[in-house]
């Protein structure tokens, strides 16, 4: 079996390193009223209406050529939002943005503000046209960052991205229902504040709804949850960079909540696929030697039995084999055909009673061989550290886990040997698969527990673990994927989830203060329905913007301060 190439970099190497140029892939957004991105006729409409607006305002017309000019710029500018207003109703969606905004324009009409009615469509459809191009912006900005990767990880990555479902957090949903309450408690404000204010004060009803209609306008939740998809996009897109692929933003930000990682030794801190370094026969000559211990190993899941039936050529004859046990740790017990077999390690052989020759093997694990008790020979099976993942367990604790725990085929003894080279506090030794998986379901029994699961073969299924990363360009069942050659990287993936986190936290409070400012603007009378949506439009546009952040890494750095993360 030829050497696998060790690929294993640094983490600067794995920020350094730099393929050639990706190509675009990424999707076009889409905003409330359709795709206005790079749509010339929306541009032309929105000319067109501006124009119409404009000389309304500035001719001398009569009160109905003026009323008509205006709702001729408002339908030229939004006739679009009407239509996705009646969709909103045929879906029962009576909160939804676009509605909101034409029926505030209707009543504007009705109370005598029809410039205000009219500017609010016009500029309700720039600030779209802005938010799509800031959208689109940000986005290629966040597929660029893998602009190092090589061809098959960016595209696996920019068709992730391209489905809406992936770049939801979880936060999303929680802001969403928590915007959503509040434009429902603001319209109930609103409707007791249009009908109480006239008896309370001096001012008419038709101030008192034109103040109503406003804060109905700036309690829209639009500002507060647009930027949240492409904070995940860009938390995932920078996440890749660096060789960790999470399936989605939900995965990504529950890595970030993880509290206890779970490590597979086999394909992280050493060879998945080990490699036979020597066979070293005795008494029996090589080929009756291999014969006997490929088909000993043929039954076994463990790693070193791989690499044994990797460089046997010849047929097997499995009629032969009975009475096969395998000891996950220390090797395989069984009879072919009346012959007692035995590839064990040293310390199995010692805890029988039977004595083998214990030779220094330098990089190598090595098995020896009895045939009925009389020892024949061993194999020396490479036992190689990746250098690169040694200070796993250290950097993970660094960035806010709490335990580390070590899962391992080997004995007890080299099982406690690897745990404290390592520096894990939590080792078991002597795992097959379902006992790792067993281990896992019982460690995720505490309720305050997040697993995250680091493996990298053997396992064709979802773990009990909150979030499974395997370590491997592919991956049928994980939530994540690292690239073999940035295993080194998982620690600083788990600083980007509590980074896109805290953006998307920081964006939804910024977007909630200006809305509030307005409010009380509105309900003082000093902020009117073209100014109220364009600051707004123009929150929504500074969320966006403020998603790219998370790729910062002096903000990425002072999480530790903050968090405990390194």
């Amino acid at each position: 079996m030829k050497k696998k190439p060790d690929h294993a970099k640094s983490k600067h190497e794995a920020h350094s390193a730099k393929p050639k140029r990706s190509q675009d892939h990424s999707p076009k957004p889409k905003s409330g009223a359709g795709n206005t991105l790079f749509d010339p006729m929306l541009v032309i409409r929105l000319v067109v209406a501006t124009v119409i607006f404009a000389v309304a305002l500035i001719a001398r017309l009569s009160n109905f050529v003026y009323i008509i000019m205006l709702a001729l710029a408002a339908v030229v500018a939004g006739y679009d939002l009407v239509m996705a207003g009646l969709q909103a109703i045929e879906e029962k969606d009576y909160f939804a943005t676009p509605l909101i905004v034409v029926l505030i324009a209707a009543i504007s009409y009705l109370i005598n503000f029809a410039s205000e009615g009219a500017a609010l469509i016009i500029l309700y459809q720039i600030g779209l046209l802005l938010i799509s191009y800031a959208d689109d912006r940000t986005r290629k900005s966040a597929l660029e960052l893998l602009r190092y990767q090589d061809e098959e990880t960016r595209a696996k990555v920019a068709e992730q991205v391209g489905e809406k479902k992936n770049a939801a957090m979880e936060i999303e949903s929680v802001m969403k229902s928590s915007a959503g309450s509040v434009l429902k408690l603001a319209m109930a404000f609103a409707v007791l504040y249009a009908v109480f204010l006239p008896l309370m004060t001096g001012l008419t009803y038709i101030v008192s709804i034109h103040r109503a209609i406003t804060i109905i306008l700036i309690a829209t939740p639009m500002s507060v949850v647009i930027a949240m998809p492409l904070t995940g996009i860009v938390g995932l897109c920078y996440s890749a960079q660096q060789g960790v692929l999470y399936n989605s933003a939900k995965a990504l930000e529950s890595a970030g909540e993880a509290n206890i990682a779970v490590f597979d030794k086999a394909g992280i801190f050493s060879e998945a696929n080990p490699r036979v370094i020597s066979v070293q026969p005795e008494v029996i000559d090589q080929g009756t030697f291999m014969d006997f211990a490929a088909h000993a190993v043929y039954y076994s899941e463990q790693p070193f039995a791989k690499a044994i039936g990797a460089i046997y050529n010849q047929e097997y004859k499995l009629n032969v084999i009975s009475e096969f046990r395998d000891i996950p740790g220390s090797g395989v017990r069984l009879r072919i055909g009346e012959v007692t077999v035995i590839l064990a390690s040293a310390e199995y052989f010692a805890g029988r009673g039977v004595r083998v020759p214990e030779d220094q093997e330098d990089g190598g694990q090595v098995y020896y061989m009895t045939l009925s008790d009389r020892y024949v020979g061993k194999i020396v099976i490479s036992a190689d550290l990746n250098d690169d993942a040694v200070d796993l367990a250290p950097s993970m604790r660094s960035a806010g886990i709490r335990r580390c725990v070590l899962l391992t085929e080997d004995g007890k003894g080299e099982s406690d040997r690897l745990a404290e080279e390592l520096d894990f506090s939590e080792v078991y030794g002597e795992c097959d698969t379902a006992k790792k998986l067993n281990i896992i379901k019982e460690l995720n029994k505490g309720s305050q527990n997040r697993i995250l699961y680091i493996y990298s073969n053997g396992i064709e299924s979802h773990s009990a673990a909150a979030i499974d990363m395997r370590v491997s360009r592919k991956a049928k069942y994980a939530d994540a994927i690292v690239l073999p050659e940035y295993v080194v990287n998982i620690p600083f993936s788990l600083q980007v989830s509590a980074r896109m986190r805290q953006v998307a936290i920081e964006n939804a409070v910024f977007a909630f203060v200006i809305k509030a400012l307005l409010i009380f603007l509105s309900i003082i009378g000093y902020c009117n329905i073209w100014f109220a949506i364009v600051i707004d439009m123009v929150a929504a546009v500074a969320t966006i913007l403020n998603s790219i952040r998370v790729t910062n890494e002096s903000l990425v750095a002072s999480l530790k301060y903050k968090t405990g993360r390194a």
